[in-house]
């Protein structure tokens, strides 16, 4: 990306006006620039490329409370990385400024800083910019590079294959891509249930029909190579088709629409290389995390998360709210009368009824849900990214899906169980990551006062200053 007129252009993200008039004048002291300030950051950073900025630079005060410029700056580097970062912070960590080099930034000062060390920060991202930019060569690996650093600081397979999409989205110039894998000699869709599908109908569509024309996914299977180009027919766009293994054995591909074929195949070839060899040695060590993972965050009567794993999603939760302000839904639910349960049959029958109702609530979920056991016989669902007529039609299905249910079946017994579940939603019933475990709480003992076996909708939050008399 070249600098017109010799005028670069910088991103300020920064809340306070004294500091961002300062931020500015230094700023300007080292090069001749166009400097945007904005306070407040809401959804996606995508018009961050769009708008072809050589630095951005980040105040964590500007991201709101409780959340982390980490967040925005993975954003960034994922939709341009040859935007140089800087990040700001009232309470650096050590450990926060490895993580922050590690996807990308130029560097992570602790307030109060040594203005020169700022500006040095700044000479060496607006220097940095210019040169990839103007070098296709240099650019293309500055892609790899930064992707492989944020695939290394992964821990979730998720995470891993939006990273790779956004890879291919820059390297290949492609319209759009999608993630599949083969079960049973099926080709199935991975991870199509977010609402960039929703967004994005036409575009999959176009790709589920050139996939079937030419079936490139199933014949790349039945080979040793890591990638296979389709080219255009008359009626059906360009493919490409890229096949890795992260954290299993599972093996994944990668389907882009419309790619522009690389100049260079042998570089592009060498790249595809060392992006695959990173997907795995991380996809390993999510592995590994995971098996440590499962001892310290997985129930072992249910096979859901347990209460310390919930604290960590909710707060993923807010933080994401804060970014995108998507809304999310807690569902409490408590198994009615199942101290019967206990009395009659035993405590160890009562073990296997909440293992199976633990295992059919993921069904009843979202892959990007999380299901959670809360202690005893209560239970608690986190619906991410979910409006409230949605949240209430999950509780809903939930609730006549455990009334239908037999369980114990296998050992003769067939027990019926009801259950009683309240719906709280963030922001709209409670502003922290208490008071929604409390306001969903709250409503499901509502819904145990009335009939039981029924879902309740918590209250909202009353305006600031409301009278209550």
């Amino acid at each position: 990306m070249n600098v017109i007129n010799n005028v670069y252009r910088v991103l300020l993200i920064e809340e306070d006006p004294k500091q961002s008039e300062l931020y500015s004048e230094l700023i300007r002291e080292v090069a001749d620039c166009k400097v945007d300030v904005i306070t407040t950051l809401n959804g996606s950073m995508d018009w961050v490329a769009r708008s072809n900025y050589h630095l951005v630079v980040i105040d964590n005060s500007a991201v709101g409370s409780g959340g982390s410029g980490f967040g925005v700056l993975e954003q960034i580097k994922r939709v341009s990385p040859v935007t140089s970062v800087i990040v700001i912070s009232e309470r650096a960590t050590i450990e926060q400024a490895v993580a922050a080099i590690r996807l990308g930034a130029e560097d992570y000062l602790k307030k109060p800083f040594n203005l020169e060390h700022f500006q040095l920060a700044v000479k060496r991202g607006l220097d940095r910019k210019a040169v990839f930019g103007e070098n296709a060569g240099a650019s293309s690996f500055l892609n790899l590079l930064n992707s492989c650093q944020m695939i290394s600081a992964s821990l979730e397979e998720r995470k891993i294959f939006g990273i790779v999409q956004s890879y291919f989205s820059r390297e290949l110039k492609c319209a759009y891509s999608a993630l599949y894998s083969i079960k049973d000699g099926t080709v199935t869709a991975v991870d199509q249930k977010g609402p960039e599908l929703q967004q994005n109908r036409a575009m999959q569509e176009m790709l589920d029909i050139a996939l079937h024309s030419s079936n490139p996914i199933q014949t790349l299977a039945s080979t040793n190579e890591p990638y296979r180009f389709v080219e255009r027919g008359q009626l059906t766009p360009g493919l490409f088709v890229f096949r890795f293994q992260c954290a299993g054995s599972v093996e994944y591909y990668l389907a882009c629409l419309s790619p522009e074929h690389p100049p260079a195949i042998e570089a592009f070839e060498s790249r595809l290389r060392m992006l695959k060899a990173q997907i795995e040695v991380t996809g390993k060590n999510i592995a590994q995390y995971m098996g440590v993972h499962r001892l310290v965050y997985v129930d072992d009567a249910t096979g859901l998360y347990n209460t310390r794993y919930l604290n960590y999603v909710l707060d993923r939760e807010i933080t994401q709210y804060q970014t995108t302000k998507k809304p999310f839904a807690v569902l409490f639910l408590d198994a009615d009368r199942f101290k019967n349960v206990n009395d009659s049959h035993g405590h160890l029958a009562g073990t296997k009824i909440l293992h199976e109702l633990g295992t059919q609530l993921r069904k009843l979920v979202r892959d990007s849900d999380t299901c959670f056991r809360y202690g005893g016989d209560e239970f608690v669902a986190v619906l991410s990214s979910c409006d409230l007529n949605t949240a209430k039609t999950v509780a809903e299905r939930i609730r006549a899906s455990v009334e239908a249910e037999t369980f114990l079946q296998s050992e003769g017994l067939n027990f019926k169980l009801t259950v009683s579940i309240g719906v709280a939603l963030f922001p709209e019933h409670a502003d922290s990551k208490q008071a929604i475990i409390d306001a969903a709480d709250h409503a499901m003992y509502s819904s145990k006062r009335s009939t039981r076996n029924a879902v309740t909708i918590a209250a909202p939050i009353e305006p600031k200053g409301a009278s209550t008399g």
